[in-house]
């Protein structure tokens, strides 16, 4: 599955370097047109290569995106199964999409709710070595993999997650929520010192958010 993304992300890569040779060759052909035998027959030629292409891609978005809306109806609607054969649909076929993208975070979730934990982790990975950094689903990818590792009794590795995310996006609002969770984590498994110094990184980055103000009274009680 993860090497499946890649090879599809690789070779959308591919497709706009064709592309902008494309359009290169389209030029040549324009200024040398005289010289080359049947150079308006090979300007036609590419122009329709190009336009199948594009509207191969924007096909292709468009059916990612009726997946995925039928997948978010299906969750909405609790169709459990309705959601893991139209989500894995969507991955396993769109990839590369961005609403393929939005798939496996959407089927990672639905997975961890099963307590299908090694199945959601694997999705949740697949985001990120896909997409990254690249919009806000990162930190629901990132948290999910945390969390799979707490409903496995593994609290010391998903505290860790969380504060990785939050060193990684230090000004960023969801940072807050993960140090809160990993303050979360160090209560349950005793350690006051650092869910202390968790909390007051909260109140010290995150000052101005409603998030500062839970972490101040969690402070407070344990004064």
């Amino acid at each position: 599955m993860q090497e499946r993304n890649k090879r599809a992300t690789k070779a959308e890569l591919e497709e706009d370097e064709f592309l902008e040779w494309v359009l290169r060759s389209i030029e040549y052909l324009k200024t040398h047109a005289q010289l080359i035998v049947g150079g308006v027959v090979g300007i036609v030629a590419i122009i329709a290569i190009v336009s199948f292409m594009q509207t191969q891609r924007g096909e292709a978005n468009e059916r990612a995106a009726a997946l995925l809306f039928e997948a978010t109806v299906a969750d909405r609607s609790g169709q459990t199964d309705q959601v893991i054969r139209i989500g894995q649909q969507l991955v396993d076929t769109y990839a590369g999409t961005s609403a393929a993208a939005q798939g496996m975070v959407l089927l990672g979730n639905r997975y961890f709710t099963l307590g299908r934990y090694a199945d959601a982790e694997r999705l949740y990975q697949q985001y990120l070595d896909a997409h990254g950094d690249l919009d806000a689903l990162t930190y629901a990818a990132v948290t999910g993999l945390a969390a799979c590792r707490e409903a496995k009794g593994d609290l010391e590795g998903a505290a860790r997650d969380y504060v990785a995310y939050a060193d990684k996006h230090p000004v960023s609002p969801p940072s807050a929520l993960a140090l809160m969770q990993a303050a979360r984590c160090y209560a349950q498994l005793g350690d006051v010192v650092r869910r202390r110094e968790t909390l007051e990184r909260v109140t010290q980055q995150h000052s101005a958010t409603p998030v500062a103000q839970r972490a101040r009274e969690q402070l407070g009680m344990m004064m």
